[in-house]
């Protein structure tokens, strides 16, 4: 019976150690994690900053592509309207 318990906390110790084991690698991937989250909030304002000039010209750029595209619309429905008054 003695060498049963002695098997078992053997077994129970390797399977501890085991568990802390996979504690111990789980614990550094969250700091490795938590570190490469910390650069990147760090980067993303600068980041932001930089990206703000370009916004405000892809908003100029869609505004004056809306802005042509109404034009367009409007000549083809002048056009048409001058093509029904000839006919």
């Amino acid at each position: 019976m003695e060498s049963a318990e002695s098997s078992a906390g053997a077994l129970l110790s390797r399977l501890e150690q085991q568990v802390l084991d996979q504690y111990r690698l789980t614990a550094r991937n969250l700091d490795e994690i938590a570190t490469v989250v910390q650069r990147v909030s760090a980067v993303q304002p600068q980041l932001l900053a930089e990206l703000r000039p370009l916004e405000h010209k892809l908003g100029l750029i869609l505004t004056l592509f809306k802005a042509s595209v109404w034009a367009l619309l409007r000549q083809r429905d002048q056009q048409m309207l001058s093509l029904d008054e000839d006919s």
